[in-house]
């Protein structure tokens, strides 16, 4: 299936204010500030989003002021995540149901059913399930630290097969595997999930990068991706190096944390998370 992006996608932080509620008027000015950032696409409710903390009434908030947001302006990914089919089958639902009068490309970002820890074929059957009930264009989403699970790269090269199947988001942190995944689905759009592998997975196959460190700044991410594309790698490389400490400093603690205290920091967001998350300063 034809890739929803290429290039820089966003996986946004979900805004709260100081009650703890999702504070919408900063969610639409986080969405306006990427797109005039000229980021490629957004990833609503991921990791990064906190979804896992977020009641079903406020997912469908959420998805709903950013269908309105966007209005078509660039692709759309939504977070649908769990371990229960059926409620990940009935959020797809929803999602499909708000686009419909709404212009432009959106698509469901699936993670591997964590805690159940299913067989291969149980993980592949549960995607087989899901995009057969709610027809939207979806990314894979492999993140072992998180759900405990590895989708292997011969698991994700079967997954790759079923309709619509539009990318593999690629977290597991391994570029042996990255490059082994790229590999065995050439026709499936495989992006980096860590903006500290970034380059790496360019250079083994992958059509770009579903980034954290974008919540503050698109624009040294996608000149990065863009030195590359254009073949200046020595520059790329040089850039790269220069951001590299920078995102390290986003993982050393559980994300979101730090880039929630980073956009604070420059007064675009509250520094509030939702627990067991705590802030840091």
């Amino acid at each position: 299936m034809e890739p929803i992006f290429t290039g820089i996608a966003t996986a946004l932080v979900t805004p709260f204010n100081s009650q703890g509620k999702v504070d919408f008027l900063i969610l639409r000015h986080l969405i306006e500030r990427q797109i005039k950032m000229e980021v490629d696409a957004l990833v609503i409710l991921g990791t990064t989003g906190e979804i896992s903390t977020l009641s079903t009434k406020e997912r469908h908030s959420i998805i709903d002021c950013s269908l309105k947001t966007v209005n078509g302006r660039i692709p759309l990914i939504f977070g649908i995540g769990g371990n229960d089919p059926t409620n990940i089958i009935n959020l797809g639902k929803y999602v499909a149901t708000a686009a419909q009068n709404i212009p432009g490309q959106v698509g469901i970002m699936v993670t591997a059913p964590y805690y159940n820890k299913g067989t291969p074929n149980g993980i592949y059957t549960y995607y087989k399930t899901i995009t057969e009930a709610v027809k939207l264009p979806m990314i894979v989403y492999n993140i072992p630290s998180r759900t405990s699970v590895n989708i292997t790269p011969d698991n994700l090269a079967r997954i790759a097969t079923l309709p619509y199947i539009a990318g593999i988001k690629e977290a597991s942190g391994n570029l042996q595997q990255i490059t082994q995944t790229a590999l065995l689905c050439p026709n499936i759009a495989v992006y980096s999930g860590d903006d500290t592998l970034s380059l790496p997975s360019y250079s083994v196959g992958c059509r770009g990068i579903i980034s954290v460190a974008t919540n503050l700044d698109v624009i040294p991410v996608k000149r990065i991706w863009q030195l590359y594309n254009d073949g200046k790698t020595k520059l790329a490389l040089k850039c790269f190096q220069k951001e590299l400490p920078f995102y390290q400093s986003l993982f050393h603690v559980v994300n979101p944390i730090p880039i929630k205290a980073e956009l604070a920091k420059k007064g675009l967001i509250k520094n509030v998370l939702r627990l067991p998350l705590l802030p840091i300063q």
